[in-house]
């Protein structure tokens, strides 16, 4: 993995980068995705290959050094941060062949789009698949070189099933300049994530383009038995912080200067806002504190070969649902104590709201993932399978 001193540049160029995303926000929003120098200037500082692994010319960040530069992004525009954030997934990088590795992730500005919707139809031909599907939500879409895409696997007509009788589902890597982009996103928050659609007909994907979750490891180093979804999803929590610490500060701001309404004195000395942005920021710090030593602890013990528990697990998940919702909670208290002021897209309060409420409809934020937590600590196997 890169060292400390690598790894400090990497957030360090994230941060020089606020008067420039700043300056393209609305650019940014009101295009609906990121534009392509943009994009090209993200690539070349390598915030898309966060957490590709070294092997592959990847940075191999730890997760907790991803989430602070996910973090420091939201802070200036969350759809960025989400557009990085995603196309940071490498689910099964360590999982594919080694000369299809290699190919997919020669260029080293190469940026991967990716949707876990099994949505697609893979029919088993001679060296690959002849692939056929559409899928939702892709975010960064437009501006990707390959799209990541979960299918499930066909014999002719039939789909391969496991031996639980489950259907069989494999990623595989399209070029995308061999997909159909649909402009389906006009959205609330996130605006400029570009999460369109994503269409697919009949393209032949060789078979060392494609991956599993339950495919064996390729790369021996312990880190790589870190599970995808433990990994990637503590990345949307800290952006969650991220937007609600820009809002907390922006508040702050705002408050040496605002007056409200039939007050003789600015906002920071009405006692409600100053009970108000104390709560805020307990939310905030409380939960980034949990969030990063829940990832840290699991990360330290399978780093170092131990045992991956799904108590461990179990916790990031948790660590990461609350991040969402406390960040989310202060938001709508940094909104309310704004005013009117909040209502003006010139202010961040309004843009915040839309966006942080919107990644609380991520998959992987949904309530079953709290269910599943309370059964680990009861001491059951949980009955869904988003750890």
């Amino acid at each position: 993995m890169i060292d400390a001193q690598s790894t400090t540049s990497v957030l360090d160029a994230a941060r020089a980068l606020r008067p420039h995303l700043r300056a393209m926000r609305d650019r940014i929003e009101g295009d609906r995705q990121l534009p392509a120098g943009l994009a090209r200037e993200l690539a070349e500082i390598g915030l898309f290959r966060l957490s590709l692994p070294q092997a592959y010319g990847g940075l191999d960040l730890t997760p907790m050094a991803s989430m602070e530069i996910f973090e420091e992004l939201a802070r200036t525009d969350a759809s960025v941060a989400w557009c990085v954030w995603n196309g940071n997934a490498y689910w099964t990088a360590p999982r594919l062949s080694e000369a299809g590795a290699r190919e997919i992730f020669a260029d080293p500005r190469a940026i991967i789009a990716n949707s876990t919707q099994p949505k697609g139809r893979a029919v088993v031909v001679e060296h690959g698949y002849r692939v056929s599907g559409q899928w939702s939500l892709v975010s960064g879409c437009q501006i990707s070189d390959w799209v990541q895409l979960n299918c499930v696997i066909y014999d002719g007509d039939t789909p391969r099933r496991s031996t639980s009788g489950t259907p069989v589902m494999r990623f595989l890597f399209c070029r995308t300049s061999d997909c159909q982009i649909i402009d389906t996103w006009t959205a609330g928050g996130l605006r400029g994530t570009g999460s369109h659609d994503v269409m697919v007909h009949d393209v032949f994907v060789p078979e060392h383009h494609a991956s599993a979750f339950t495919d064996p490891l390729t790369l021996a180093e312990p880190q790589y038995r870190f599970p995808p979804w433990t990994r990637e999803i503590p990345g949307c929590a800290a952006m969650a912080l991220g937007i609600a610490r820009n809002a907390i500060d922006a508040l702050i701001d705002l408050a040496h200067v605002k007056r409200p309404e039939l007050s003789a004195g600015t906002l920071r000395e009405d006692r409600g806002a100053q009970a108000r942005i104390a709560h805020a920021e307990a939310l905030v710090s409380s939960a980034r504190l949990f969030l990063f030593d829940a990832v840290e602890r699991l990360w330290t013990e399978v780093a170092s070969g131990g045992e991956l528990t799904m108590e461990g697990r179990g916790r990031v998940r948790l660590a990461s649902n609350h991040a969402l919702t406390c960040a989310v909670q202060a938001v709508d208290l940094v909104y309310l104590t704004g005013g009117a002021t909040s209502v003006y897209t010139s202010a961040p309060f309004e843009r915040a709201t839309r966006d942080v409420r919107t990644m609380t409809q991520h998959i992987a934020m949904h309530p079953r993932v709290m269910e599943a937590v309370g059964q680990v600590l009861f001491g059951l196997e949980p009955d869904t399978l988003v750890f």
